[in-house]
């Protein structure tokens, strides 16, 4: 009963303030990039979602406040600081998170634009089905291996490299795991779709504030503790404990060791103990002179 307490499943709903006010941090964020391309399509003429959606790539950085408290609260099961570690985590990964924009960007924006030509061309030939089939498989690899990105940015000390090379391999590592979050992904992107595409009216701008709160904040969290347990059986693990106590066991190791020379050197008038080794008298006396 206490480990389905403390379940990530019930965490979402006793912290849910806590991930709330993330989300609002990043939803804030991601709102005014997003205006501001829409105010820039409107200007130029080009309005229309590729335009829109370049929001995501300076908003982005943001984005790494969210999967580090979502993290933290959710698969760590740790209590902290909600806006100082989300601006610290901003900080420490804003260069890396604008690049994981570009890439996202660039994988929504080929993404549609892809589906819409091919769809529009379907009942010409099923050449152009089969493309579109292609191209969609194709896709699903890349929003599995953009799962994994954020998290390995945000936890470990890797190069851009690496952490895009590991989260490939991932996709097809954790395969099962893989089919679960991109479910859970999909049922929850569908049925935001799906609200905001059947709204009007006041409705409508209700659906899409929702959206705006909610659903990177429940998409997110599902997706990142589903593959949490993945990660870090072939990464490593997100706390780091293990190193910590080792480190801790070896210190205590050499005060002991250090304890009983100084005693040994106590009962030897002829040794003292002097940065670790023991030495004469008479050989201190000369290292003090020089």
């Amino acid at each position: 009963m206490n480990s389905f307490s403390n379940s990530a499943f019930v965490r979402f709903f006793t912290k849910f303030l806590k991930l709330l006010l993330a989300q609002l941090i990043n939803a804030g964020f991601f709102a005014v990039f997003t205006a501001i391309f829409v105010l820039i399509g409107y200007l130029t003429g080009f309005n229309n979602i590729i335009v829109w959606c370049l929001g995501i790539i300076p908003s982005m950085p943001f984005f790494a406040g969210l999967i580090m408290i979502v993290r933290k609260v959710g698969i760590e099961k740790k209590d902290i600081p909600v806006v100082k570690t989300f601006f610290d985590t901003v900080k420490e990964n804003f260069k890396a998170f604008l690049l994981h924009g570009v890439v996202t960007y660039a994988i929504i924006a080929c993404s549609i634009f892809a589906f819409m030509y091919y769809f529009s061309l379907i009942n010409e030939s099923l050449i152009y089905g089969s493309m579109l089939t292609v191209y969609v498989l194709f896709s699903l690899i890349l929003i599995s291996m953009m799962f994994y990105v954020p998290i390995m940015s945000v936890t470990y000390e890797l190069k851009l490299l690496d952490i895009y090379k590991n989260s490939f391999i991932l996709v097809f590592g954790n395969i099962l795991r893989n089919i679960l979050a991109m479910l859970l992904f999909i049922a929850v992107s569908l049925g935001f779709i799906l609200w905001i595409a059947a709204a009007e009216g006041a409705m409508l701008v209700i659906a899409i504030i929702v959206a705006v709160l909610f659903y990177p904040l429940i998409s997110t969290y599902g997706v990142n503790v589903i593959i949490a347990k993945g990660l870090q059986e072939n990464v490593g693990s997100f706390t780091g404990k293990a190193v910590a106590v080792s480190e801790e066991f070896d210190e205590k190791v050499e005060k002991i060791v250090e304890h009983q020379a100084i005693e040994r050197a106590d009962n030897n008038s002829d040794y003292v103990f002097v940065n670790g080794k023991m030495i004469k008298k008479e050989q201190k006396k000369e290292d003090t002179q020089k």
